[in-house]
């Protein structure tokens, strides 16, 4: 049995059609979508390596930008008038299994 991997149509391009519209909420669920996924996959973490992790995602930013032309124009437009998800953690104390 063969499972294939994940492919998105992209948020932003059908979240445009309709922001003409005057609809963002597609690209809203994009953000949580994107979101989810990222928080998943560093979760958990040390508390001590939250610095760490905010200077990897700031980097992987930079570079996505510095990749893609017009991401950061996006980016600037969007977070004033996009409604970004909050973020709850919970902070949970276990001895690592792991060095």
């Amino acid at each position: 049995m063969a499972f294939q991997k994940e492919r998105m149509s992209s948020y932003v391009d059908r979240g445009n059609k309709l922001i003409a519209d005057g609809k963002m909420k597609l690209v809203e669920k994009g953000l949580q979508h994107y979101s989810e996924k990222i928080i998943s996959a560093i979760s958990p973490y040390a508390k001590a390596d939250a610095g760490l992790i905010v200077l990897v995602l700031r980097h992987l930013a930079d570079e996505v930008e510095r990749g893609n032309p017009g991401a950061k124009e996006l980016y600037e437009g969007m977070k004033k008038c996009i409604n970004a998800p909050s973020l709850t953690e919970i902070e949970k104390v276990k001895k690592a299994n792991r060095r």
